[in-house]
């Protein structure tokens, strides 16, 4: 998944942060237990977390909102992945994952591309799985189907970072789970800052951490961060956006509205440019 790509995901997300913590300072270190575990592998393996939300009680929870017809086609695709050969099975999986897609269940369909990835491991294959997972972490209202999103999401990250061990940006999503997913922000940060180590020019990690700045009220360390950010990557909607946010925030009223005035000109959609307008005219009455 390129960076384009990962910003379409992270833009069609609503309050994708909503954490109130000082970060980016101190030591914060991954907990890590005596048998080596992290918070993520001992949150898979802890009963009450992993108890709270299964695959098919997803399932079942998901199945209930089927119309026949929907419910008639999976039991379909679902027979015929069961006698697939072994050949066969991936692309079997796939197709019910597509088919959960189109009925707006992201996990469940994401459960069904792991499966595929497991049969036909590769880089592609793990990255679609671990992508339908996080989105659906991201808009899933239900939390133990968010902890359970989450969860696989990060292992699925972490199958596609072994056939890649350059691609930050599978960290700095990674980190999302930690935070998002999970509420573990130390962890997720931690790793933020590993990214910012390795690739201190990462398009992403930078606009999460300036993001992550304005939630936790750290204007004056968001700020410049976000305006390198923009230089290096001019098109970065998002990062015009939430610099726009600071910049309100901070009183700067001529450049925060000139920041959304730039997101209107590189986003077209006619939701994002209403909502748009709705903050300039907010900033030009105030």
């Amino acid at each position: 998944m390129g960076n384009t790509r990962i910003q379409q995901i992270l833009l069609a997300l609503a309050g994708i942060v909503t954490v109130v913590l000082l970060f980016e300072f101190g030591d914060t270190k991954i907990l890590v237990k005596e048998n080596g575990e992290t918070p993520m592998s001992s949150a898979h393996s802890n009963g009450s977390t992993n108890n709270a939300m299964t695959f098919e009680k997803l399932l079942s929870l998901a199945s209930e909102n089927l119309s026949k017809e929907q419910k008639d086609s999976v039991a379909l695709l679902s027979q015929l992945a069961d006698g697939a050969s072994k050949k066969d099975k991936p692309g079997a999986s796939r197709k019910l994952a597509q088919l959960w897609a189109r009925t707006q269940n992201l996990i469940v369909s994401a459960h069904y591309l792991e499966d595929a990835a497991r049969l036909d491991s590769n880089k592609n294959n793990w990255r679609d799985a671990a992508d339908y997972y996080y989105i659906g972490m991201e808009n899933t209202g239900d939390s133990s189907a968010r902890v359970f999103a989450a969860i696989h999401s990060f292992e699925c990250y972490a199958n596609v970072f072994r056939f890649d061990s350059t691609d930050q940006n599978v960290r700095v999503l990674q980190a999302m789970c930690y935070i998002n997913g999970l509420g573990n922000i130390m962890s997720g940060v931690t790793i933020l800052k590993e990214v910012e180590q390795k690739d201190p020019d990462n398009e992403l990690m930078n606009v999460t951490l300036g993001r992550l700045a304005i939630v936790s009220g750290q204007l004056d360390k968001a700020i410049p961060r976000l305006e390198r950010t923009i230089k290096l990557y001019p098109s970065n909607v998002e990062a015009y956006f939430h610099l726009g946010e600071a910049y309100r925030a901070k009183g700067r009223k001529q450049d925060a509205i000139k920041m959304f005035e730039k997101c209107k000109a590189l986003e077209k959609s006619p939701s994002f440019q209403q909502q748009l307008d709705t903050y300039i005219n907010q900033i030009k009455n105030s």
